[in-house]
């Protein structure tokens, strides 16, 4: 039996190589392999490349290793890459017309340049090494390009968006029971990713932290035994290339501190402000906003270290960022600009297109973003953090279900 492929894989395509036309692009050239399975339906596990000629069929240039799978799962035509792979994807570009052949002088190379269309490339993740083997002398980064495309979710990713989150919740109620003082981080974090499998995922991630520790939550160690006192667990799995990214707290003792009791409830209520600001069309700016004015009003605001989420997909960590608007600083410093053009006679045509600009592209939620929400509170030997998956549709539907009421998060030592 087949497996499931993105139905919309060819209108994504579609969509890329008329973004290519309307910027004048020989085309397109895919590597990442994140990208390369949004467009394909394949997942490669070795190097690969996908081209997306202006005018011409896409092709998947897959190395040897993933070739029958790709001829499986692909959603365009797959040409099988030798064991030099940049060698074929070179060779299949100059066939497909997205490259010329070198200049054969100086001169003709220099005119080439000034006038030869660019091919779009992902400038953050194609390598020094093969944007100089394929002899590149003109391109444009396509990364936002790609990433807008990939920030809004279809009915597939959010299906399998909603399976990753219930499979992690399943497998964080499994290591619940699991949990007590002594344990090791290393050894909690085992269980967690055996029974994740065992459900379906295939990939997963469970960082713990204890005590102290949890003041720590981002670092990637985990060499310390349970204590009785507060638990971070933050975990998540992927399931057919997308994943959730989750976070609960715990207590293990029979009561937990009134401080620790303080700071937890004032994070749900982050939560709580941050969910009212993610309606489709209201500022991307707006949860962290949000969270920090609460927070300020109870002096803490500095200890909340970084932004209020980001958008979750493919990658644990996608765009849009959940985080503040231009700073005051910035926008003074802009202000100083202008009125220095100003003394030409600029000066109140900048100001102005400059306004209409910021006001024109300020980002907002849209139907199909996905993100992660994590407020979270942050001091020398405590750290306390929530975080949820969430869904924008006509209003925000959190997709993790884990309880979050501080009378579910207590474990006896």
């Amino acid at each position: 039996m087949n497996k499931p492929k993105i139905m919309t894989g060819w209108k994504r395509i579609l969509s890329l190589q008329e973004r290519a036309r309307d910027k004048y692009l020989t085309g397109i050239l895919i590597h990442k392999p994140e990208n390369i399975y949004y467009f394909t339906s394949v997942y490669p596990h070795e190097p690969s490349f996908v081209l997306v000629p202006a005018y011409d069929e896409p092709e998947l240039v897959a190395a040897r290793s993933v070739l029958e799978e790709a001829k499986r799962d692909s959603l365009i035509p797959v040409t099988a890459g030798e064991l030099d792979i940049a060698k074929s994807a070179y060779q299949r570009m100059m066939a497909k017309k997205m490259l010329r052949p070198p200049p054969n002088t100086f001169v003709k190379g220099m005119m080439r340049k000034v006038v030869e269309s660019p091919i779009g490339i992902e400038t953050d993740y194609l390598s020094l090494f093969l944007y100089q083997y394929f002899q590149i002398r003109n391109h444009m980064n396509i990364t936002h390009e790609i990433n807008a495309q990939r920030e809004i979710k279809d009915s597939f990713e959010i299906q399998r968006m909603e399976e990753a989150c219930m499979i992690a919740d399943q497998a964080m109620e499994h290591l619940r029971q699991r949990i007590r003082v002594g344990v090791s981080e290393k050894e909690l974090s085992g269980i967690f990713d055996a029974r994740a499998k065992a459900l379906g995922a295939e990939e997963s991630k469970c960082r713990i932290k204890s005590g102290p520790g949890t003041a720590l939550a981002f670092s990637r160690w985990m060499d310390q035994d349970l204590e009785k006192g507060p638990l971070l667990i933050d975990y998540g799995v992927r399931i057919k290339g997308y994943w959730s990214d989750i976070t609960r707290m715990f207590y293990l003792g029979s009561e937990p501190e009134a401080t620790f009791l303080e700071y937890y409830n004032l994070v749900l209520q982050a939560r709580q402000a941050a969910l009212e600001c993610m309606h489709p069309g209201q500022s991307i700016y707006g949860p962290e906003e949000a969270i920090r004015k609460l927070f300020r009003r109870k002096s803490l605001e500095q200890h909340m270290i970084y932004a209020a989420g980001h958008g979750i997909g493919l990658e644990v960590h996608e765009e849009p960022l959940l985080g503040s608007a231009p700073d005051a600083a910035r926008e003074e410093e802009e202000d100083k600009e202008a009125s220095l053009l100003a003394q030409s006679g600029l000066g109140t045509t900048f100001m102005s297109l400059t306004r209409e600009m910021e006001q024109h592209i300020e980002p907002v939620f849209a139907k199909g973003h996905v993100v992660a929400l994590e407020p979270g509170l942050y001091f020398q030997e405590l750290g306390v953090r929530v975080e949820d998956v969430v869904h924008i549709s006509d209003k925000p539907r959190v997709l993790s279900s884990l309880s979050t009421d501080p009378g579910d998060m207590v474990i006896p030592a």
